[in-house]
């Protein structure tokens, strides 16, 4: 069975012109059979949405002399002062409808925050463009925009990082956002490119107006990925003229990194660390208990450096004094010298049982006299001493 494809044809066109709309930070290419167009002309153009007027950011390149993808879409004409008139009118009328559009949307209680507004030049269209954190169902919004405006309404959800492209603002570096001046498409950001920075990861800090990973991000990735190639990791151990250290730190900007055990800290430059140490996954540095016991003195050298440095750390002491064992005190007995326990069989019967006695302070005065009422078989007596 054979089948026939309809193959989409492209009109040859003997110019193309890269042309940027409003409020759009990507240029577009147009084809025209006008060479006439110079940079800076305001030229109306036919674009998925329709009929719209934007300005050419360089002249009409011959697409002979360079090999350039056919555009698809024409320019139509250079802008007319009717044109000119016609575009300043509608972005009056893209106000009210931005208005109207609002309030329609408190009134439903739709949760999205309308961001803007914008007509075709034959005003057949208006596009809305909103920011939600979910799916909207607008269908009875479309119907009381569409009864109140006549005309075509297109509603388009976008992201953070296409608000922040669109809205604007100054970064933490001082100047205008990256996405807004210049570029044209986003990037993918990962966390590990904070990594292989050996930036700390903090998502407040490496976070853009958008509340996603910087764009910046990525413009030094390649080179510290070339710089840290076949390096250890960090906190791998290695061996280093038969020692074995961690790596705990490094410094893709001086080209060293720093080598710590518990006895010695030490600095090599990455030529070093890739030529001369040895991996050592999983090796274990056995503990000598008496080395333990003595002052902790760490020796940080700095090899290949300009003259090695050895320093010393104070001394710290970790020796505690011994305390002599104290002698137990003898236990005093509390029923001794009390009067009417001795020669009183019943009072040392009774007085045998086990019985919970309050804690008693010690007297101030070894001579004072106190009285005592004890309750024996239900007869109150008086005990003095």
């Amino acid at each position: 069975m054979n089948l026939d494809v309809e193959e989409k044809q492209v009109p040859e066109y003997t110019h193309a012109v890269a042309v940027r709309f409003r409020n759009a930070g990507k240029a577009y290419s147009f084809g025209t059979y006008d060479n006439s167009v110079r940079k800076g002309d305001k030229v109306v153009v036919e674009s998925a949405q329709g009929l719209e007027v934007g300005v050419a950011e360089a002249d009409a390149i011959d697409i002979t002399r360079y090999p350039l993808t056919m555009p698809e879409k024409p320019v139509i004409r250079i802008a007319t002062d009717t044109d000119l008139t016609l575009y300043e009118d509608n972005l009056r009328q893209e106000e009210i409808a931005y208005r109207i559009c609002q309030l329609e949307i408190e009134t439903l209680g739709l949760e999205m925050n309308l961001l803007s507004a914008s007509y075709t030049l034959d005003r057949t269209k208006v596009l809305f463009i909103y920011l939600a954190d979910q799916r909207v169902d607008f269908r009875e919004l479309l119907k009381r925009l569409g009864s109140k405006l006549h005309c075509r309404i297109e509603l388009r959800q976008i992201g953070e990082r296409d608000k922040a492209k669109m809205v604007g603002g100054i970064g933490m570096c001082g100047r205008e956002c990256c996405c807004r001046k210049f570029k044209n498409r986003f990037d993918v950001i990962s966390i590990n490119m904070a990594k292989n920075q050996m930036l700390a990861l903090n998502i407040d800090k490496l976070s853009g107006m958008c509340g996603k990973l910087m764009c910046c991000l990525k413009y030094e990735d390649d080179d510290y990925k070339q710089v840290t190639e076949g390096l250890p990791k960090m906190n791998a151990q290695v061996e280093y003229e038969g020692v074995i250290y961690r790596v705990t730190a490094m410094n893709a900007l001086s080209g060293q990194a720093k080598l710590e055990n518990r006895e010695s800290c030490i600095f090599l430059s990455f030529d070093d660390l890739k030529n001369k140490t040895i991996s050592r996954k999983g090796a274990i540095t056995k503990r000598d208990p008496e080395a333990e016991k003595k002052p902790i003195r760490k020796t940080v050298t700095y090899v290949n450096g300009n003259a090695p440095e050895t320093r010393q750390a104070p001394h710290v002491s970790m020796e505690l004094d011994s305390f002599a064992a104290a002698e137990p005190k003898p236990k005093k007995n509390r029923n001794a010298g009390k009067k009417g326990n001795a020669g009183n069989p019943k009072n040392e019967s009774h007085s045998a049982k086990p019985r919970r006695q309050a804690k008693e302070k010690p007297a101030a005065n070894n001579t004072e006299v106190k009285k005592v009422t004890v309750r024996t078989f239900g007869k109150k007596k008086e005990a003095g001493s």
